[in-house]
This record gives C-alpha cells, sequence and structure tokens, in this order.
C-alpha cells in the first residue's frame, strides 16, 4: 500500500523549500540581446501552456525583449525538455515544464530517458494546482465509490491524461492502486485532446488541475467527482476530497517551474530568478492566477528548488515501486 505520507510529503517539501534557504541577493548585470524563447511542454491550452502565456508579458517587460512561447508537444513533456536540454546556455532559451518531464520520468523512464537531471538549470517553481477527478456526464458516478463501480462493472472504459509519465498519469495510477483496481490508461499530447475526448465520451475519466477541470464542471460539461488535495477547492466548494472520500492523507497537487539549460551562467540565472519572483509577486499575476486556480510560489531560490527537485524524484520514485506503475 502507497503509505500516506508519500501523497502528504509535497506540501511538507514545498514548505522547507520556501522557508529554509535565504534568497539569492539579486544580481540583475545580465539582460537578453534577443527575443527569448519561452518552451511549453504541452499543446496550448493547458495549465503549463495558460502559466506559460500569463508570465510571458510581463517577464518579457522587466527583461526587456519579447519573450515568445513555442509549444513542444509531446511525450508528457519529455519532447520540450529533451530539446531545452539541448539548447545553448545564453539564457535566450528557457522552458517551462512539470514534474511529468523533470521527476517522474527518471523514476519510471530510466533508461529510455534521453536527458538526465543535470542537463537543466532550475530557476524557480513557479506555481501549483490541486487536482480534480471529472468524468463525462454519461458516466453514472457521482462519488468515488460509485466512480469505482463503474470501471469494475465496465472493463473496457479508460481513462486519459496528457500523457504517459505525467504528474497526472501518475496521480491517476496512485489513485486507482489505493482503490484496488486498474483501469486501461490512454495517453495524449496535452490537456486539450484529452478534454476534447471526455466532452466526446471517448474516455470515461480523467485526472486534471483546476485550471482545466474547474471550469469545465462549473459550466456543467463535465461531472467533478473528487479533488485530489486535503482541502477542498474554492472553484468547486461542493466537491469533496478524495480524503474525505476515504483515501485518507492523499495530497497530490500540480507544479510547474521554469528551467535552463544545464551551464546557464550566473549573472543570467540571477537576472532570470530576480524577474520572475518580481512577476510572480505582482498582484496582476497573482489575480489572473487565482481565476485559474493557480497558486504562485514566491521566495524560491534556485538552490531551493533543485533541493525540492531531488525530493520530489524520490517521492515518484518510491510510489512508482510501491504501487508497481509500468510504462505501456
Amino acid at each position: 500500500m502507497v503509505r500516506s505520507n508519500m501523497v502528504r510529503a509535497f506540501g511538507a517539501m514545498l514548505a522547507m523549500a520556501v522557508t529554509s534557504l535565504t534568497p539569492a541577493v539579486a544580481a540583475d548585470t545580465w539582460k537578453p540581446l534577443v527575443p527569448v524563447r519561452l518552451l511549453i511542454g504541452f499543446a496550448p491550452g493547458g495549465s503549463a501552456d495558460t502559466l506559460g502565456r500569463l508570465l510571458a508579458e510581463p517577464l518579457s517587460q522587466r527583461l526587456g525583449q519579447p519573450v515568445l512561447v513555442e509549444n513542444v508537444a509531446g511525450a508528457g513533456g519529455n519532447i520540450m525538455a529533451a530539446r531545452l536540454a539541448q539548447a545553448p546556455a545564453d539564457g535566450h532559451t528557457i522552458g517551462i515544464a512539470a514534474a511529468g518531464s523533470m521527476a517522474i520520468t527518471f523514476a519510471l523512464k530510466p533508461k529510455s530517458t534521453t536527458y538526465k537531471p543535470s542537463d537543466f538549470t532550475p530557476i524557480t517553481l513557479a506555481a501549483t494546482q490541486p487536482n480534480v477527478v471529472i468524468v463525462n456526464k454519461d458516466v453514472p458516478a457521482k462519488t468515488l465509490a460509485e466512480l469505482k463501480a463503474y470501471f469494475e462493472k465496465t472493463p473496457a472504459a479508460t481513462y486519459g491524461t496528457a500523457g504517459v509519465g505525467t504528474s497526472n498519469h501518475l496521480i491517476a495510477e496512485t489513485m486507482f492502486y489505493r482503490l484496488g483496481i486498474k483501469v486501461p490508461h490512454a495517453a495524449y499530447r496535452g490537456a486539450t485532446p484529452v478534454i476534447t475526448d471526455l466532452l466526446g465520451g471517448h474516455i470515461a475519466m480523467t485526472m486534471d488541475n483546476i485550471s482545466t477541470a474547474g471550469p469545465l464542471a462549473q459550466q456543467g460539461n463535465v461531472r467533478a467527482i473528487a479533488v485530489a488535495s486535503l482541502k477542498r477547492a474554492p472553484q468547486l466548494p461542493d466537491v469533496p476530497t478524495l480524503d474525505e472520500q476515504g483515501l485518507t492523507g492523499f495530497d497530490m497537487p500540480t507544479w510547474q517551474g521554469v528551467f535552463g539549460p544545464a551551464g546557464l551562467p550566473p549573472a543570467v540565472l540571477a537576472t532570470y530568478a530576480t524577474a520572475l519572483q518580481e512577476v510572480l509577486k505582482d498582484p496582476a499575476v497573482i489575480a489572473k492566477m487565482a481565476v485559474l486556480g493557480s497558486e504562485p510560489v514566491t521566495g524560491m531560490t534556485a538552490e531551493a528548488f533543485a533541493a525540492f527537485l531531488e525530493k520530489d524524484r524520490k517521492q515518484w520514485a518510491d510510489i512508482v515501486k510501491a504501487a508497481d506503475i509500468a510504462v505501456e
């Protein structure tokens, strides 16, 4: 059984990373000479893409150069990560990535992943969002117990996520493991095609973050079954948590961070760290993120983010081993 302390570990890791290290002194001695490419590992419309586009304009104002969003979708963010790993370490290419490509892949696909943790410069953890279990309206389940019964009675039913090895894939697999069931997984190239097939009735369920799932549930296009955190989401106050429905201690949010290639010069790293912290503390940005159900992470140094990543990778390795999760 996956221990409850595993699924509670994220909150403790985040708190330690933010509070235990003193922020680095800003050294704003570098500015980009040409427009910056901001790589996003998923198709337009998902939480990483939304966050990147939200941050791009205020970040460009601080850098003095346009920040151009470039979607490099596929393989749960791994294609973008592989491209970022090969980019010149001159500060003109950065990326927004999540746990799937920067933590989970090393536990799930240690032999086939074409890059390694040392291929990147962690800049900052940018945002977190709670995850929500949502089903298409034809699924006759309104509670977690009813969803379990539905999958047991309907072995052909599938669930989908934005790719093998994404955090939502592993979070859903952890949920199914704790429920004692197996459900076939359909992997997509991003959140938008997952939602398209969910609305079309081609898949029964997905686990997605509140930024995507919240508006769909509020509009009645899908049914929200549970929130995968210890407290209910303000956007969906009537939807109980997995913890409330029997999966004690289940607390597994999604996160997105900003990375550069390995060997990013200290002055470049300091410029990005300072600029991004200013953006994440901007009241206008905070307000826009709140509407999406996304919470900015402030006060985290690059060193603290690196320490957070080490712990997150260990947590996912423990979950993959305990739940015996394998790549399809």
